[in-house]
């Protein structure tokens, strides 16, 4: 479980460049998929790992980042979709 956690973490670490080059692949409906898919996997894989330790904080601090950079999203799209 712990290489699948880095492996998730360097992913969030992607996926946060990708967000902040507003890049059309992150948002395309397949990336979203994707997205919420890693969001789901990175709290199984926190949930799995049984001993305190950096990786396990790790885990819980990228996930909720990643929720937060979703909602932060998904605000932006409604309101710039909600202009005239």
């Amino acid at each position: 479980m712990k290489g699948l956690a880095w492996v998730l973490i360097l992913y969030y670490s992607l996926v946060t460049v990708l967000w902040i080059a507003n890049s059309p692949y992150l948002f395309s409906i397949w990336g979203v998929i994707i997205w919420l898919v890693s969001i789901v996997l990175g709290y199984v894989v926190y949930k799995q790992i049984k001993e305190k330790n950096i990786i396990k904080h790790l885990m819980l601090y990228s996930t909720s980042f990643m929720v937060f950079l979703l909602i932060v999203t998904g605000l932006i799209h409604l309101v710039v979709t909600s202009m005239p």
